[in-house]
C-alpha cells in the first residue's frame, strides 16, 4: 500500500513540475511556419506590383511603382528577416530565462527553502548559476559549450532589443565569433552595420538552448522529488 501511495505521490509531483520544454515546442512550430512562409510575403507583394507596373503608362506612376518594388526587394532580403528572426532569438532566450526561473521557484516551494532565487544586480546566467550551485547542488549547464552558446544568445538578444541588432553593440568575443562564423548559430549576414539572423541561426540556438534547459530541468526535477520525500 505504501508503495502504491508513493507511486501516486511521485505521479502528482511530476504533473506539477513546470517542464520548461513546452515553450520550446511551441517555438519550434513557429520557426517551421515562418521558415516556410516568410519568403512568399515579399514574392506576393512583388507579383502584384509587377502586374500594376505592366499596366501603368504615367511616367510618375511607373517611377513610384519601380521604387516600391525595389523597397520590397530590400525589405524581403534584409529588413524583414532581421526583424522576424531577431525576434525569434529574443523569444528563445526569454523562454530559457522564464523556464529556469519557474523551475527554481518550484524547487524552493517543494524543498520549503527559505531563500528564493533573485537576480539582483547580477546578469541572469550568473545569478542562476550561483543559486543552483549553492542550493540545489547541481550545475545550471551540463557543459561549457551549452553555457557558451546560451551566453552568445543573450548577447544577440541584448543587441537586438537595445539597438536593433547593431554589430557595434556586440561584445569583443561575440563579434569575433560572428566574424569567424563559429557555428551555425553565428552564420549571420551583416547589412549596413547590422547583423541579420536567419532560419539556420534560429534553429541552432533554439535546439541548443532547449537541450540545455531540458538537462537542467531533469536534474532539478530529481532534486524536487528527493525534497518531497523528506
Amino acid at each position: 500500500m505504501d508503495k502504491f501511495r508513493d507511486i501516486w505521490e511521485t505521479f502528482d509531483q511530476l504533473q506539477d513540475f513546470p517542464f520548461p520544454e513546452t515553450a520550446f515546442s511551441e517555438l519550434k512550430r513557429y520557426v517551421k511556419s515562418v521558415h516556410e512562409f516568410l519568403p512568399h510575403i515579399s514574392d506576393q507583394q512583388a507579383v502584384r506590383l509587377k502586374a500594376q507596373l505592366a499596366m501603368a503608362t504615367d511616367p510618375v506612376a511607373v517611377g513610384e511603382l519601380e521604387s516600391e518594388l525595389e523597397r520590397i526587394r530590400v525589405d524581403g532580403s534584409a529588413l524583414l528577416p532581421r526583424l522576424v528572426w531577431g525576434g525569434v532569438l529574443v523569444s528563445t532566450y526569454a523562454a530559457f530565462e522564464y523556464g529556469v526561473e519557474q523551475v527554481l521557484r518550484h524547487w524552493q516551494t517543494t524543498a520549503r527553502h527559505r531563500i528564493g532565487f533573485a537576480q539582483g544586480r547580477e546578469d541572469f546566467l550568473t545569478a542562476a548559476e550561483r543559486y543552483t550551485d549553492h542550493y540545489l547542488k547541481i550545475p545550471l549547464f551540463a557543459s561549457r559549450e551549452h553555457r557558451r552558446v546560451v551566453s552568445q544568445l543573450r548577447g544577440l538578444r541584448n543587441s537586438f532589443v537595445h539597438k536593433g541588432g547593431k554589430v557595434a553593440t556586440l561584445s569583443k568575443d561575440l563579434k569575433a565569433a560572428l566574424e569567424q562564423k563559429e557555428h551555425l548559430g553565428l552564420s549571420l549576414e551583416t547589412v549596413e552595420d547590422y547583423w541579420v539572423a536567419n532560419a539556420r541561426a534560429a534553429a541552432f540556438f533554439l535546439l541548443t538552448t532547449e537541450k540545455a534547459v531540458r538537462i537542467f530541468s531533469e536534474a532539478a526535477m530529481t532534486k524536487c522529488l528527493e525534497a518531497a520525500r523528506k
